[in-house]
């Protein structure tokens, strides 16, 4: 297998927007996208039942979106620090690309993995996360982070640069060789007996064409009555894209720009 570069994919799960998929596109190497489901996340971060019904739904159309420019998407089970290492050796990477994710143990995971992947030779690549603006890029006049959210906002809006929403690559390079994956329906994300997940399949639908969608409507039909709106749960005067936002499958500079 020739030289390629890996695509994790965390909580980004979109073609658009996504400057670590941009990044890793550029590169003109084979990129072998993957997404590790890891179950050995601290108890207080890892995803319930409503949020694995989710991401079921969100990998399937990702896995359609990267078939459709020639690529797939690599399914994985188990420790991410393992799993990389492993895929890193066995694609005989120089580069993982990925967002940011600004979770304590999320940060902690990263910052293990720069010398473990440094120690085989393979760079780890990271972008701009799920943020507008990145933690270290807006500081008080002192230097220091800001603790009180209007001033924050004052200075985001004055000096933040948010720079252009990226377009989706139209191909991505495939390797000679693709490593193995798992099968989503063998994770097992979707509840069965009982199957709860009614309601939610009834009022929404995962996946970046969807949130495209969600954000489209709330502009045309909700956002000139939000400020009142947003007060009354008996009418749909919200933007309702909370989970999209935080699945990745749509970018908040996205939402920001439009």
């Amino acid at each position: 297998m020739s030289a390629t570069v890996l695509m994790w994919f965390r909580n980004d799960l979109r073609l658009s927007d996504n400057p670590a998929l941009h990044a890793a596109a550029a590169t003109v190497a084979p990129v072998v996208p993957v997404f590790i489901l890891d179950d050995d996340a601290p108890g207080d971060w890892r995803a319930g039942g409503a949020s694995r019904w989710w991401l079921d739904g969100s990998l399937a159309v990702l896995q359609r979106q990267l078939e459709a420019i020639g690529s797939r998407l690599i399914l994985a089970r188990g420790p991410t620090r393992d799993v990389l290492l492993r895929l890193a050796r066995e694609t005989e990477a120089q580069a993982v690309y990925c967002a940011r994710a600004y979770e304590p143990w999320a940060s902690r995971l990263e910052a293990r993995l720069k010398p473990d992947l440094d120690d085989i030779g393979v760079d780890l690549k990271r972008h701009r996360g799920a943020l507008l603006f990145e933690p270290e890029s807006l500081r008080t006049q002192q230097g220091a982070f800001f603790k009180v959210y209007t001033p924050f906002s004052r200075a985001a809006l004055a000096d933040g640069e948010t720079g252009a929403v990226l377009a989706p690559p139209r191909t991505l390079m495939a390797p000679d060789r693709w490593p193995k994956s798992d099968a989503l329906p063998d994770w097992n994300l979707t509840p069965t007996k009982p199957d709860w997940a009614g309601g939610l399949r009834a009022a929404w639908q995962p996946g970046e064409p969807a949130a495209r969608d969600r954000l489209s409507a709330f502009i045309a039909d909700d956002i000139a009555n939000y400020h009142d709106e947003r007060n009354r749960p008996d009418h749909s005067g919200t933007s309702r894209l909370s989970p999209y936002l935080h699945h990745g499958e749509i970018s908040i500079r996205q939402c920001w720009q439009s």
